[in-house]
């Protein structure tokens, strides 16, 4: 098992604690209590982030006028700044942690969203690879071609090693096959019925589980951008407004930290800000553009959810730091002026 992999495990067993408890049985609403439970997580980075940010405010004007002085000899102004942010106690990159440890969970994230019966419910695989061949026989679900060949359930048996064997090659063929299955079983429930590598407990979570969201959006659905939309509009658009939602929210939300974090020089040209520079402000959208095309929506409420509390956090961090600034400014000016009259 791939570290990602190991991180969805994870994820999984947190979401189905979330789901059983204060999800109230609701995937969506657990998503929501997983992605506050995630920014409490990271809310010391994000603190140190934000000091770092400030940090690099305050030395803005002493940067530009290296910058200035050694304009013309980049080597010179490379050894200076580094020694200048030595001095100060700054580290350029500091901005770049939470974004690197932020990756990993979403592309974990992503495995519990696309196979949500093996990361949250924990079926065994055998499980899943008997009702997509039964599934496939009943024509519901597309003959996947694999190298095994599709046996019949009713009239060969069906060894554990082939099933197991099965699910990793239908799984590569398909990433979306588990949530198509939900989607069938949800309409046939005879399937999880006439299962024999179902326990009855099993049996019963799959007919209780759904990954609709008020009966409107399907966050299994991965959004498309084609004729499809008008060939089935009730289930192709909402996925897609969804995703644009995240990429609007992701803009807002990277916008919103632009201004603090970039400051021009005398010359016109930005100071170097560490990790987050203005292609950053559009980098982040089209990222999320591109990867939500090619995920389950689920994974686009995920970074709405975490935009918008990332955009709350951002302004009651601005807020608390702006004053704590002001006080530090102003026991900075009281302080020049006693020294003065002593």
């Amino acid at each position: 098992m791939g570290i990602l992999s190991a991180i969805g495990a994870l994820f999984g067993k947190l979401m189905y604690f979330i789901y059983n408890t204060i999800g109230f049985h609701n995937y969506a609403l657990s998503l929501v209590f997983f992605t506050i439970v995630y920014k409490l997580i990271l809310l010391p980075l994000s603190i140190k982030q934000m000091k770092s940010t400030q940090l690099m405010q305050e030395l803005q004007p002493e940067l530009q006028r290296i910058q200035e002085r050694y304009k013309n000899d980049k080597e010179k102004l490379q050894e200076e700044q580094m020694k200048f942010y030595q001095e100060k106690g700054y580290n350029p990159t500091s901005g770049c942690l939470p974004l690197l440890i932020q990756m990993p969970i979403i592309l974990a994230l992503f495995y519990v969203i696309r196979m949500p019966m093996s990361y949250m419910l924990d079926l065994p695989a055998r499980a899943v690879s008997h009702m997509a061949i039964v599934s496939i026989k009943n024509g519901d679900l597309p003959n996947i071609k694999t190298e095994l060949e599709i046996k019949d359930p009713d009239t060969e048996k069906l060894e554990d090693k082939y099933l197991q064997d099965l699910y990793k090659e239908i799984t590569k063929k398909d990433p979306y096959v588990e949530i198509k299955i939900l989607d069938i079983i949800n309409r046939k429930q005879e399937i999880i019925d006439n299962s024999p590598y179902l326990s009855d407990d099993s049996k019963q979570v799959l007919k209780d589980f759904d990954l609709r969201v008020f009966n409107i959006f399907n966050l299994g659905v991965k959004p498309e951008i084609s004729r499809r939309i008008f060939e089935s509009p009730g289930t192709f658009i909402p996925p897609l407004i969804i995703l644009l939602i995240a990429v609007t929210t992701t803009f807002l939300t990277t916008s919103q930290m632009m201004p603090q974090q970039q400051q021009k020089g005398k010359d016109g040209k930005q100071a170097n800000a560490g990790c987050a520079g203005k292609g950053m402000l559009w980098i982040s959208p089209i990222m999320t553009l591109s990867i939500g095309l090619s995920t389950p929506c689920g994974l686009s409420v995920y970074w709405t959810l975490n935009n918008i509390l990332s955009f709350v956090q951002q302004k009651i961090m601005n807020k608390y730091f702006k004053k704590d600034g002001n006080a530090e400014k102003e026991g900075k000016k009281v302080a020049k002026v006693n020294n003065k009259r002593s």
